[in-house]
């Protein structure tokens, strides 16, 4: 199926998934092109995983044309699927690792294997700006939820989605709270005090997209001393058995 814009034919996904999608024709909107590792269509634990992650930085002055983004997540997460890193070595790697090994005492081979078998990408299609503490707009997260459930979903056909702070959940605007999924538990979650008292329950939404459908909750970002490595591991194992049994 294609849409017309302008003079301009712009594909979109139809049919059975694309088990080899180097060749898919991303649509202009489209900035940032998921990470997918080789044995992502085979899933973890029998199911496809999505880990939807908030937004990208970039080097001061660096470029925010097609040919700058397009390359962007795949160039720094396709490493990650490496027994030898280089340059994804830091905490927030770290705790992705965490995340989908769910062991802390994992070999960088197990990690690098378990990368090969699901997707990355962040919410926002525009950079954030050069710093962590620079956050994404409003504008582009709810933006990039747009495309995300437009474009990439149906072409990436997951099952489960597993959401990296609960800012980019806030602002995705798709799927709805489906009665009978036991929500997801932190049991050690930082309960805070006063004002600063977060989440202990979240709820498991369920959203359909062209060919599919997915489950979907969230964690709170990585970079926050809120949820525990381990809560986390167990929220995307939480998706994986739901998903298993529906």
């Amino acid at each position: 199926m294609a849409l017309i814009r302008g003079n301009q034919a712009v594909q979109r996904y139809a049919g059975p998934p694309e088990t080899n999608l180097e060749g898919h024709q991303w649509p202009d909107e489209v900035r940032f092109i998921p990470y997918w590792g080789d044995l992502y269509w085979g899933g973890l634990g029998g199911r496809r995983v999505l880990l939807l992650g908030e937004s990208h930085y970039r080097r001061e002055g660096a470029s925010d044309s097609l040919e700058v983004t397009r390359p962007f997540t795949q160039d720094h997460f396709r490493e990650m699927a490496l027994p030898a890193r280089n340059g994804c070595d830091g905490p927030f790697f770290k705790a992705l690792d965490l995340i989908l090994t769910g062991r802390q005492d994992f070999r960088l081979q197990d990690a690098a294997e378990t990368w090969r078998r699901v997707a990355f990408l962040n919410l926002s299609q525009a950079f954030a700006g050069s710093q962590a503490n620079h956050r994404p707009r409003n504008q582009a997260l709810r933006d990039g939820g747009d495309v995300l459930v437009r474009d990439i979903l149906p072409a990436l056909r997951p099952d489960v989605v597993l959401v990296l702070g609960r800012t980019a959940w806030r602002f995705f605007r798709h799927g709805e709270p489906r009665p009978g999924l036991e929500p997801f538990i932190a049991q050690q979650v930082n309960r805070g005090t006063g004002k600063r008292r977060y989440i202990e329950s979240r709820e498991v939404w369920s959203l359909d997209y062209t060919g599919g459908s997915v489950l979907m909750t969230w964690v709170y970002h990585p970079s926050w001393n809120v949820d525990t490595w381990q809560d986390r591991a167990r929220a995307l194992r939480h998706l994986i058995s739901l998903a298993k049994q529906n």
